[in-house]
């Protein structure tokens, strides 16, 4: 699966017809039959401009193969923490009482930093998702790189792959390319939509359901508030 360095080659891919792919090879690869993933992230759901980001999931809801994400679990995902498990066996595993030692190193990096000003969109795809680009001047990009401290990105993206983003829906198989694209032309020539990002979570994610594509549950370990 590509990995992008720009949303303009992110872009270009799709539009030169890049291939898609399901959400099921996606998440079967990255959650590799484990249950729960911690990860720091951008919360959308509680922040004014949900309703416009919900609006944009709208438009494209009619489009055959195409899944919305839920509103409930919008975000943009900022660094993995990794997958708790009860022993570890790969390196991008961590236990029970890691996460407090992983929480409070977080801390000490989120807590010094301010309140990060933000535009919403375009509409652009990566070839597992429609995406709502966030453009915001590098300040979450450097924040990532500051929670180093807690180790590696389980995301494992390095400085230049990191593209902060809102995942607004999904694959199934065999998705209307054709209709997608279209419809996607006219949606990037709205205009972005202004937003200031004021806290970071350190969420939960289990991924226990009996499909892969079941959507996943997400509890709140820990709310960090930037400064103003």
């Amino acid at each position: 699966m590509p990995i992008f360095t720009s949303f303009d080659d992110a872009w270009s891919w799709f539009d030169g017809c890049g291939e898609l792919e399901p959400l099921a090879a996606q998440r079967e690869r990255f959650v590799a039959g484990r249950g729960q993933f911690l990860a720091f992230q951008v919360p959308i759901h509680d922040m004014p401009v949900a309703s416009d980001v919900t609006s944009l999931q709208d438009e494209v809801a009619d489009i055959d193969g195409v899944d919305l994400y839920s509103s409930a679990l919008l975000h943009i995902s900022i660094r993995g923490a990794g997958f708790q498990v009860i022993a570890k066996s790969r390196p991008d595993e961590i236990l029970r009482e890691d996460v407090g030692r992983i929480s409070e190193r977080a801390a000490s990096v989120i807590t010094r930093s301010t309140a990060i000003e933000a535009t919403i969109g375009p509409v652009n795809v990566f070839p597992d998702a429609v995406i709502l680009e966030v453009h915001d001047g590098g300040a979450l990009g450097r924040l990532r790189s500051a929670l180093a401290v807690i180790g590696d990105d389980t995301f494992r993206f390095d400085d230049t792959q990191y593209l902060p983003h809102i995942t607004i829906a999904t694959f199934a198989a065999g998705p209307d390319v054709a209709t997608l694209r279209d419809r996607l032309r006219a949606l990037r020539d709205r205009p972005p939509i202004a937003t200031k990002i004021t806290h970071i979570e350190l969420a939960r994610w289990w991924f226990t359901g009996v499909d892969v594509t079941d959507e996943p549950e997400r509890d709140l370990v820990r709310s960090y508030r930037l400064k103003d």
